[in-house]
């Protein structure tokens, strides 16, 4: 084990424990930090939105931007602290209360040395998503990406998707925040350690390309890359949403959204969901859209009666539509975490991030290691070729820590590392470690989120089917290559970098650095990248797959839009969070064209609401 001062340990656990009772009170008090309007049952709104995660919060400020429309806003978390949002803050609030805290069913093929082979899967219940517990890092992902998506879309134009980017991106060269206009800010990171430079030097040694300006649209190479940061801050699209609150929009916290009220099985009315233990229900008059995230929103579906037919059957739901929610479920899987051993310190680790100065640096100056996001540089690879023109089939992220850090008291169990792999492997690594994680951007590899209960307190089964098509395995091992190589070069050797060569026990059969232990490290130590999609799959309407349609209505249904990570027909090349963004932009335009041409066809029959909700 790396040795580290017994005293900064102890500091370091002390810290972690105050923490979660910090997280303890913050909860009980949490309803001071955050007005909140009561709202009697069976109100009626103009709009509901479910989730006020990246994606809602970005659709719920356009709705409501229109004054004559009221929009409502269900989210199951709490709002959070200002002191949360410290960005190296974020990991800490997994396996909290603002953590979903899902995980999958044991994995045949993957994941075998975490805890019974199952996957941990931190989503944010709190206002602002998963955005609240990321890594806040930023890209658009690839033009290819795009149009494999919308290929059988004939409006389609790659330019209209680069002006929705160009509406919610708002860059760190602006002077303070001006409008709504531009809910997400786009900033450098604020603080990094000496080792991207030498990172890129090595880079450019191998022959790979540099890419100045961060990489937005994930182009083969290296690059720093962009974060959602504000003044040092983590920035979410519920803080925008926060900070421009109209007398038209409502939020409501701590509300579970449970099943969605159909008027003849065909047009959604409502809502009902539980607030404290108690079932109230909420109604709209132009459409109700779901933003729950990737879990969440086919969760709701499914308890609907929306989904696939003999499952439905099997759990006693009345069906009201056959379609694939819950399949396609794709993952951004990962690997090789401490394959890099230092003989020295960095700038950033558990003694810099307890310093009194770092502190300081935060809360005076907006920078200094409390501002990290974990991440201090990109690289995005094509493993078949080296043509720049092709997507990339891999991404490199690198930072400047590993599991061993803390040793093993904390990070590990974030991710469930059994202690068996722990004690045989990690735990006998003695130098400082770093990480390049080799991250598998398109997977073949589908699954699928399924009910287990008609009880919306139960949490769905999530099996992701991870590794379970070699061509992934065969990825991910070209990446441990090119870690190989980058650690070969005379700038890693001259920074006292060297490759891991302790075996993995489980792996002992196997001769080291064969294709075949590779392959067994890639399966026993195999770990989410947290970038799951694909549940309610959007397409063309007669395409038996998807879910709902380009204008993200749920198909053969009236007034219900999904728009959340759920959507995405396949992954991008890169984090996800900003291609969900730009769908919100998207989403919420069409949401409004279509609403507006309805009310003109459906006056008569919205003034009869009330009737038919009493």
């Amino acid at each position: 084990m790396v040795a580290v001062s017994s005293l900064v340990i102890l500091i370091y656990v002390i810290a972690v424990y105050f923490f979660g009772i910090f997280l303890h009170y913050a909860l009980l008090v949490s309803d001071v930090f955050y007005t909140f309007i009561p709202i009697e049952e069976n109100e009626i709104f103009d709009y509901i939105v479910v989730g006020g995660g990246s994606a809602g919060s970005i659709i719920a400020n356009r709705l409501a931007k229109n004054s004559k429309d009221t929009v409502l806003v269900l989210e199951a978390g709490k709002d959070i602290s200002d002191l949360l949002h410290i960005p190296s803050v974020g990991i800490l609030l997994q396996k909290t209360a603002y953590d979903w805290s899902y995980h999958t069913v044991p994995q045949k093929n993957a994941c075998k040395g975490l805890n019974k082979n199952i996957s941990l899967w931190p989503m944010g219940k709190v206002l602002g998503g998963t955005n609240m517990l990321n890594s806040l890092l930023y890209t658009r992902g690839h033009r290819e990406d795009f149009d494999e998506w919308f290929r059988e879309n004939e409006f389609y134009n790659y330019s209209d998707i680069m002006l929705y980017f160009k509406t919610l991106e708002q860059f760190d060269n602006a002077k303070g925040y001006s409008d709504s206009h531009k809910p997400m800010f786009i900033s450098q990171l604020s603080f990094s350690t000496d080792l991207p430079t030498v990172l890129l030097k090595a880079a450019k040694h191998l022959g790979y390309p540099v890419i100045e300006n961060n990489n937005l649209n994930c182009e083969l190479g290296f690059d720093t890359p962009a974060a959602n940061l504000f003044n040092g801050k983590r920035w979410t699209s519920a803080e925008n949403l926060k900070e421009h609150l109209r007398i038209n929009l409502f939020i409501k916290t701590n509300c579970l959204v449970e099943k969605i009220i159909l008027k003849y099985n065909f047009e959604a009315k409502g809502v009902e969901y539980n607030f404290l233990g108690e079932k109230y229900r909420a109604f709209a008059r132009k459409a109700v859209i779901l933003s729950a995230g990737v879990i969440g929103s086919p969760k709701i579906l499914m308890l609907s009666g929306i989904g696939p037919k003999n499952h439905l059957k099997s759990l006693g739901i009345p069906l009201v539509a056959n379609l694939p929610v819950g399949n396609n479920l794709q993952d951004h899987v990962t690997t090789g975490f401490d394959l890099i051993l230092l003989n020295h310190t960095l700038t950033l680790g558990i003694a810099n991030i307890l310093s009194p100065i770092s502190m300081y640096e935060y809360f005076v100056k907006n920078s200094g290691p409390w501002t990290t996001t974990g991440c201090e540089l990109m690289a995005f690879f094509n493993t078949k070729s080296k043509s720049s023109q092709l997507r990339p089939d891999l991404q490199f992220m690198v930072m400047p820590l590993g599991f061993t850090e803390d040793s093993g008291y904390f990070l590990r169990k974030l991710v469930g590392i059994s202690d068996t792999t722990w004690s045989s492997y990690f735990a006998k690594i003695n130098k400082k470690s770093l990480t390049i994680l080799p991250i598998l951007l398109h997977p073949k590899s589908k699954g699928t989120v399924r009910l287990q209960s008609k009880n919306p307190l139960i949490p769905p089964l999530i099996d992701p089917q991870y590794l379970t098509d070699p061509e992934d395995v065969e990825v991910l091992i070209r990446g441990i290559q090119i870690i190989k190589d980058l650690v070969k070069t005379q700038e890693l050797q001259s920074f006292g970098a060297e490759f891991n060569n302790n075996t993995l026990t489980e792996c002992h059969e196997y001769i080291f650095d064969t294709k075949e232990y590779w392959e067994c490290y890639v399966r026993y130590l195999s770990v989410t990248a947290f970038h799951p999609v694909g549940t309610c799959k959007m397409g063309k309407h007669d395409d038996p797959t998807t879910v709902v349609d380009y204008n993200f209505q749920v198909k053969g249904l009236n007034k219900l839009y999904v728009m959340d990570g759920s959507v995405l027909p396949s992954l991008p090349s890169g984090n996800i969070n900003g291609p969900i963004l730009m769908l919100a932009e998207m989403a919420a335009d069409y949401i409004r064209k279509t609403s507006y041409l309805s009310s003109k066809v459906c006056a008569m029959s919205e003034i009869l609401v009330p009737k038919y909700i009493c």
